[in-house]
């Protein structure tokens, strides 16, 4: 046992401060502690003999620079060959050790985490900022909802007819041409999800409850997204197709055009 060594517990002990009030005070493990005081240094942890020094003076009301200079002169002694006076021995030589190494190695590990961490975080924000902006470009066009029964009535509508002209047999339909080539109306037999994409123009998505249709117009095609095929009915130009597939089925990109029209 050193005289440093012996200092640390006297001091300790004339301030009648046991082990066990420093390990609460500072939470070093008290086998550190003892190991301290016994001058037993090749037991501690290499890295953190001052830290516990200067936490062990200050927990006992001394200034931690006397005894971090009192231990610094030992070391250097012990470095430079050169024997305190007395006859005290001194502690092992401050060599690196393998709990120094892992000391080291879990440093780089959480370096290394919060690296990843923070590139993760990153690349989400990015992800969210990208999507939401995919979104808000192809937010839907506002489409009017109309009850079911409100289709049944138009449909049942009489078609208006010109007078009678020279003869009784002669009738004049007179009905308004479609603004595009196609005309499609979507109707809602049951609550369902669409998609529709009109020709090359963007995708227009919404929910529809039971009993509402929509209507869309194109030149050419429709690409029509289902939840549920059985779901839907389809009138193309006023006339009704075939469905697009069964009951609880879901149907992707279909392609909708005047060749799907009843011959």
């Amino acid at each position: 046992m050193n005289a440093f060594s012996d200092e640390l517990r006297n001091e300790r002990e004339s301030r009648s401060i046991t082990l066990s009030e420093i390990a609460r005070k500072t939470r070093i493990n008290i086998k550190y502690l003892e190991s301290l005081e016994q001058g037993a240094f090749d037991v501690l942890p290499q890295t953190y003999i001052r830290a516990f020094i200067k936490s062990y003076a200050e927990a006992i009301g001394i200034p931690p620079e006397r005894f971090l200079h009192s231990y610094d002169v030992i070391v250097t002694q012990k470095y430079s060959g050169l024997q305190p006076s007395g006859s005290e021995t001194l502690p092992t030589p401050l060599m690196p050790t393998k709990e120094k190494e892992t000391v080291i190695e879990k440093e780089k590990n959480i370096r290394l985490m919060f690296i990843i961490g923070g590139f993760v975080i990153v690349t989400a924000v990015l992800v969210f900022m990208f999507v939401d902006a995919f979104r808000t470009t192809l937010v839907p066009e506002p489409v009017t909802e109309t009850p079911f029964m409100d289709i049944v009535k138009e449909q049942e509508k009489p078609v208006p007819i010109a007078p009678a002209a020279d003869t009784a047999d002669t009738v004049t339909v007179f009905v308004p041409p479609p603004p595009d080539s196609l005309t499609m109306r979507v109707i809602a037999m049951d609550s369902v999800w669409i998609t529709v994409i009109r020709d090359s123009l963007p995708p227009r998505s919404g929910y529809m409850r039971k009993g509402r249709y929509r209507t869309y117009y194109a030149e050419k095609e429709f690409r029509v997204s289902f939840s549920d095929a059985g779901s839907v009915m389809i009138l193309l130009n006023g006339k009704q197709i075939e469905p697009l597939g069964p009951k609880g089925e879901r149907v992707r990109n279909k392609l909708i055009t005047s060749e799907l029209l009843p011959k």
